[in-house]
């Protein structure tokens, strides 16, 4: 009988359960038996390994995070892949099932060079993978951020204030530029292009000039900004970006009396019930991998072209960030 051991790697996003759970019935169905390994990499080393059943996943669709545990260790040097290797002859596994987003893709990779076979899940609410359109966890990420903007823009028009709202994301700008465009961004600065801090300037002005006495600005997080923005605002580079940008704003804008106000969403955004498109790409990305494993075809990433599962063989091409798309960059500057 083959066996998977399916685990979770890196950062957790929704979705997670709905993958586990569609693994674990679509291998019951294939008679595979699969292990659940707990905190990721770490656990595996440890032991932390279970048999999972259908009974195992049963009420877990909805629900957020990971039932598994995850972590961000990765075997990357010679003891820990050694190790690894041999927890894998001795649980007599055929197969790692890696969920997970860079960090997953590493693993993966480094694993593939010792003869460790696995089959990897793109599941990162950053949506940045190169093999794959969508990424379990992005559609949920999104409609946090198209939430929080939503509620902050009744305050924002209320006390007439730019609304600066950190997002996470970097580098590849899908979370800010499709969350922004969803909740109605005034304006969008990510690392995926430069800011020009002018342009922001005359928006912001134009729309208090026209009556519209707020704005709501995304900064994705740990954006590079022109050091001339630091020193104009009198702030120190090490504060988060999105302060500095609220400084800098208020500092030049003097004339029109704004006011700003800052808003982290950090987390919230990777938490939550996971969102309907989030659930159905997991189950047929997830349910995809185990039929790979059952045939041999190992060393491959499944990947979602538009709503079609896609098998990608492993590359080091697969590291690489995958930008938000220019034109959907240029439809939310229709709407700045």
């Amino acid at each position: 009988m083959k066996r998977i051991a399916v685990l979770c790697v890196g950062n957790d996003c929704p979705g997670l359960n709905a993958a586990i759970r569609a693994a674990t019935v679509k291998a019951s169905e294939l008679n595979i038996e699969i292990l659940g390994v707990k905190d990721g990499f770490e656990g595996f080393l440890s032991g932390k390994i279970e048999v999972m059943t259908r009974n195992t996943v049963s009420g877990i669709l909805h629900k957020g995070g990971t039932i598994l545990g995850t972590s961000l260790f990765l075997p990357v040097n010679e003891e820990d892949i050694v190790q690894v290797a041999e927890k894998v002859e001795q649980y007599s596994i055929t197969c790692l099932l890696i969920l997970g987003g860079r960090l997953g893709v590493r693993a993966a990779l480094k694993l593939m060079q010792s003869g460790v076979p696995s089959v990897l899940v793109p599941a990162t609410i950053d949506n940045d993978l190169s093999f794959s359109d969508f990424s379990i966890g992005f559609f949920t990420a999104v409609e946090h951020v198209k939430d929080a903007l939503d509620i902050l823009h009744a305050t924002a028009e209320s006390h007439h204030r730019v609304m600066i709202v950190e997002t996470m994301g970097k580098p590849g700008g899908w979370i800010a530029v499709v969350g922004g465009l969803a909740g109605g961004a005034d304006y969008i600065i990510t690392s995926a292009e430069p800011l020009d801090i002018q342009e922001l300037l005359k928006k912001i002005r134009s729309r208090y000039e026209s009556q519209k006495r707020f704005s709501l600005v995304i900064v994705e997080n740990d954006v590079n900004l022109p050091s001339e923005i630091y020193q104009l605002a009198n702030m120190d580079s090490h504060i988060p970006p999105a302060e500095a940008i609220g400084e800098f704003l208020e500092k030049q804008l003097k004339d029109i009396n704004m006011e700003w106000r800052y808003t982290n969403l950090g987390y919230l955004q990777r938490g939550g019930s996971p969102v309907s498109m989030d659930r159905l790409i997991a189950i047929q990305m997830a349910t995809r991998a185990v039929e790979m494993v059952k045939a041999a075809r190992v060393y491959h990433a499944v990947g979602m072209k538009g709503l079609t599962v896609t098998e990608v063989p492993y590359s080091d091409t697969m590291i690489n960030v995958r930008t938000v798309e220019e034109h959907l960059k240029n439809l939310a500057k229709l709407f700045y």
